[in-house]
């Protein structure tokens, strides 16, 4: 709303002005993309657009309550930002950084226990298209840099955008996760600038060339199984929401966004406290962990024979196949 307004500035009538220059800000971007949408849109057909809208709605959502907005919505894709503010010191940076992460987080989470999402899974057409363990699931991934935010189009169309190289990085680092067999990546950019505690949930897992990036980029994958989640049982009953029941829904929404920002909230105590990352974590052990590292390093360092003997044991060490 603020790119379109700054667009119309100075114009009497209500037309927007495409021809005005855009700004440099920095921002993380998220990529978020929706698995299997061709196979879904060839069997859903007309009621995609439902099964779109209420992925969006979990996505939005959640992304809005720590801070970031949707910028772009393209059928299988959502594209998030994050602004970092120029008044932002280090530390509010950090946190923002860590809201991001958390986020995709969280909507992983939400989307995998949703019960009008879990309802997909015993459609016939899907199942027999994607087999009888098919389920609504997302890819995301994250990224920080610079980005030119302003209003792309014309006196018949207008969007607000955000045009970077680094939005092209963002959607290369979530098309990797299909690479590596996980949910979520998040890019080095990303890492440098989180607070420690929250960066310690992240597993380095690659350094990667990637399309845009100058220099070879570190890839880090935040382990969640969400096979292991429960649907959340159908509410008991319907309500029927009034205005003044909205009304005071969005003022808590809203209060509970802004206490987001005061000091007394972490979002490493977020993260820990919330028995659905928990429960998707628990799989991931310490030993698993510190086997994992160790053969990183030595295939990073080109020790191929012990990293081979090391990974290949994590490989199978969770009970089920590890992607990376």
């Amino acid at each position: 709303a603020q790119i379109i307004e700054h667009n119309m500035n100075g114009i009497d009538s209500a037309c927007v002005d495409a021809m005005i220059d855009g700004t440099r800000v920095d921002c993380i971007v998220g990529a978020t993309r929706i698995r299997d949408f061709s196979t879904a849109t060839e069997v859903l057909q007309s009621k995609v657009m439902t099964f779109v809208n209420q992925i969006a709605e979990i996505v939005h959502g959640v992304v809005d309550e720590f801070h970031g907005y949707a910028s772009k919505n393209n059928g299988d894709f959502f594209l998030m930002i994050w602004r970092k503010l120029p008044e932002m010191d280090a530390a509010k940076t950090a946190k923002l950084a860590d809201m991001s992460m958390l986020a995709f987080t969280r909507v992983l989470g939400a989307v995998h226990r949703s019960p009008v999402l879990a309802a997909y899974r015993g459609h016939p057409g899907l199942q027999q298209r994607l087999g009888k363990n098919c389920r609504v699931n997302l890819s995301c991934g994250l990224h920080f840099g610079w980005a030119i935010e302003g209003a792309v189009g014309s006196e018949f169309k207008i969007d607000a955008s955000y045009l970077s190289p680094n939005v092209s990085i963002a959607e290369s680092v979530e098309r990797a996760t299909q690479i590596y067999g996980v949910s979520i990546l998040v890019a080095e950019s990303v890492i440098a600038i989180c607070s420690q505690a929250v960066s310690a949930k992240c597993r380095l897992i690659d350094r990667v060339k990637i399309t845009g990036c100058v220099t070879p980029m570190e890839l880090y994958v935040i382990d969640l199984d969400y096979m292991s989640l429960t649907v959340e049982p159908t509410p008991s009953m319907q309500i029927n929401w009034t205005s003044r029941q909205r009304f005071r829904v969005r003022q808590f929404l809203e209060a509970e966004k802004a206490q987001k920002w005061s000091a007394e909230a972490h979002m490493v105590s977020l993260f820990n406290e919330n028995p659905e990352i928990a429960c998707m974590r628990f799989r991931y052990t310490l030993e698993f962990i510190h086997v994992f590292n160790m053969g990183y390093q030595n295939y990073s360092q080109g020790e191929w024979k012990v990293a081979q003997r090391l990974l290949s044991r994590t490989r199978t060490m969770l009970g089920v196949v590890d992607g990376p």
